[in-house]
């Protein structure tokens, strides 16, 4: 059972990082992309946290 969330939680991670990427409305520029990749990439993987509080916040 514990395998099933952990592949959910897995396979999740690439789906949040392209939805903050390239579907979210996010409006890059020259420079800061090099700032918002790291931070999709962050927010990825606490993607529980993002989905459940700070999607809604921001």
């Amino acid at each position: 059972m514990a395998r099933v969330f952990i592949n959910i939680y897995l396979l999740s991670i690439p789906m949040t990082f392209i939805y903050l990427t390239f579907f979210d409305g996010y409006i890059y520029s020259a420079w800061n992309w090099i700032v918002a990749i790291p931070v999709n990439m962050m927010l990825s993987t606490v993607w529980p946290i993002y989905w459940g509080i700070l999607h809604w916040v921001f």
